[in-house]
């Protein structure tokens, strides 16, 4: 089912209400503790040292330069036409009716990996709930593929593999990698992205707890498909050569579903370092192995 956006349905998670607790938290402790994590790192992890200064100054400038070009303000974000043209697409067919949003905060990875199963045709009733973690890509590989084995229904097991692509790849490689995997049935991809390169700073940036979060706050979703530059856009506009829109299912509800990304902004946002996990973020490749 669709609404009149052209977006697939998916429930809403239960509301969250906001503790005084957690507020406190986010606002209170993580602006003191932060600057303490960062001084042990520096001093007791040589390849986090190695990443400083050029990490935090290259990772300003391109979530700044997103708050002024911000994706949510272009003509392709989430253009219905776009989102017509996706869904007649195989990558994007076999997640309809089995899409799903984290049910909290922290919880994007496990989402992605529920998402990416149950387009495998797995049953969602039969998957481990949603929970916090997973914020490792070789865990978040490591916990798909034993899920897919000790969850699938013993008259039809699914095995999977995995394969982990850097975002620090070159583009051409970056973009193979998208194009090869959206065009093969048996596999699908994961992002794990700084969102707010793609955004920017949604909230003012100099309380420091919206900054931290803005730099490093890292996000797991599922990509649905590609679109490529035959399309013929509506107003003149047109999706630039070799740089074709990229749709990305936002496991956070707040983000109203599935939004259009350029391919290369995209490598931006999963270039840009995970401090962490003191790597570049990541395309995560999942197969089912044919049986």
């Amino acid at each position: 089912m669709m609404d009149n956006r052209g977006q697939i349905v998916v429930v809403h998670p239960p509301h969250q209400p906001n503790a005084l607790g957690k507020a406190l938290l986010f606002h209170g402790l993580v602006p003191i503790l932060v600057p303490f994590f960062f001084a042990y790192k520096l001093i007791t992890d040589k390849p986090f040292r190695a990443s400083f200064p050029t990490a935090p100054m290259s990772i300003y400038s391109l979530v700044s330069a997103a708050t002024i070009r911000s994706i949510r303000n272009q003509w392709y974000f989430q253009n219905a036409a776009l989102l017509q043209k996706l869904w007649k697409l195989p990558s994007a067919r076999a997640y309809i009716g089995n899409l799903e949003y984290q049910k909290k905060v922290g919880f994007c990875g496990p989402a992605t990996q529920r998402c990416i199963l149950r387009s495998f045709s797995m049953c969602p009733d039969t998957l481990p709930p949603q929970k916090y973690g997973d914020g490792k890509p070789e865990t978040w590989c490591e916990h798909i593929t034993h899920i897919a084995r000790e969850h699938s229904r013993d008259d039809e097991k699914v095995e999977l593999s995995t394969k982990i692509v850097r975002g620090d790849v070159g583009y051409d490689e970056f973009l193979l990698t998208l194009r090869d995997g959206m065009a093969n049935a048996n596999v699908r991809i994961a992002c794990n992205y700084l969102r707010s390169a793609l955004f920017g700073f949604e909230k003012i940036r100099y309380i420091p707890a919206n900054l931290i979060i803005g730099m490093c706050g890292g996000h797991f979703s599922p990509i649905l498909g590609i679109i490529e530059n035959d399309y013929e856009g509506v107003g003149g506009n047109k999706i630039e050569d070799n740089n074709p829109l990229v749709a990305i299912f936002d496991t956070n509800h707040n983000y109203n579903g599935v939004y259009f990304v350029p391919a290369r902004r995209l490598h931006e946002a999963v270039r840009s370092f995970d401090f962490a996990n003191r790597s570049p973020r990541t395309l995560l490749l999942v197969e089912k192995n044919k049986t």
